[in-house]
């Protein structure tokens, strides 16, 4: 794959002031992983050399990793004809079932310097509606990435120095073109679409189309050119949650199979929130 998954709890890291460097260092060794096995044999060497960080802070950051609970360390002794014995890790990494963007991999040979580029990461997983938007004050996002203002503010001018995001009012954009690749974007009828033909092959019949539905769902599922066999798809999470099918079936009907009526929820009270801020007034 020419992307790699990240989940957007990444902002729950518990590594401290070194959270930054510390994701950006799991992210990479995702990208180096077996996507279907969620398994990475990457060694300390590569990993410096894509990182741009020295082997012996890439031993503690995988400490620090695996002390936290998002990696899993499996390490083996083999003989070297020209070293001797020598150890290899294999890292076994969380998987991303739920709330995740895509970044494309070409982001990993931009040589950003590792704190910026985690730092980046952790921007996105905060943006809005999977958009490339963040919406919120320095305090605000200091709060949602789990990292001090102060940290916050020179990150952010940092990045703003580099071309990785500009202000816009109220907030951020992020601009660094790595991030929800158009080639694995899905709109709202190819979601559609995908969901018919479930159906279909269920023998029921297609529901109709639904606005603040196919709004809550694209939120979480907007891939394209994926097998069906991959966990993020819809048509796979579908074939996993509804072994049968009602005859007739609406899009609410697979929101609540895909667990999303809190977001689904959220959406109809503020739909009707914006009728009763706009009732006695003619358009």
């Amino acid at each position: 794959m020419n992307y790699t998954v990240i989940p957007k709890s990444i902002v729950t890291f518990q590594t401290g002031n070194s959270k930054p460097v510390d994701v950006y260092v799991w992210a990479t060794i995702k990208c180096c992983s077996n996507h279907k096995t969620n398994i990475s044999h990457v060694t300390k060497e590569k990993l410096s050399l894509l990182t741009g960080l020295d082997e012996r802070t890439i031993r503690r950051v995988i400490k620090r990793l695996k002390d936290a609970g998002w990696l899993t360390v499996q390490t083996i002794v083999k003989e070297d004809a020209d070293r001797g014995f020598i150890k290899r890790n294999s890292y076994y990494i969380k998987s991303a079932n739920k709330d995740y963007f895509f970044l494309d991999n070409s982001f990993f040979r931009k040589n950003y310097p590792a704190k910026i580029a985690g730092f980046l990461l952790l921007l996105k997983a905060v943006c809005l509606n999977n958009n490339d938007t963040v919406q919120w004050s320095n305090s605000q996002i200091a709060k949602a990435v789990g990292l001090s203002r102060n940290t916050v503010t020179v990150l952010l001018n940092e990045c703003r120095r580099l071309g990785l995001i500009k202000a816009i009012e109220k907030g951020y954009e992020l601009t660094a073109g790595c991030f929800i690749n158009s080639a694995v974007r899905k709109t709202a009828a190819g979601i559609y679409k995908e969901i018919c033909e479930f159906c279909k092959s269920k023998g029921a019949i297609p529901p109709n189309w639904d606005k603040r539905a196919m709004s809550v769902l694209l939120t979480k599922y907007n891939s394209i050119n994926l097998s069906a066999s991959e966990p993020i798809t819809i048509t796979y999470q579908l074939n996993e949650r509804c072994k049968t099918l009602p005859e007739k079936v609406s899009l609410p009907y697979f929101i609540k199979a895909l667990d999303m009526q809190k977001q689904y929820r959220k959406v109809i009270e503020r739909d009707k929130q914006d009728k009763e801020d706009f009732k006695g007034f003619e358009f």
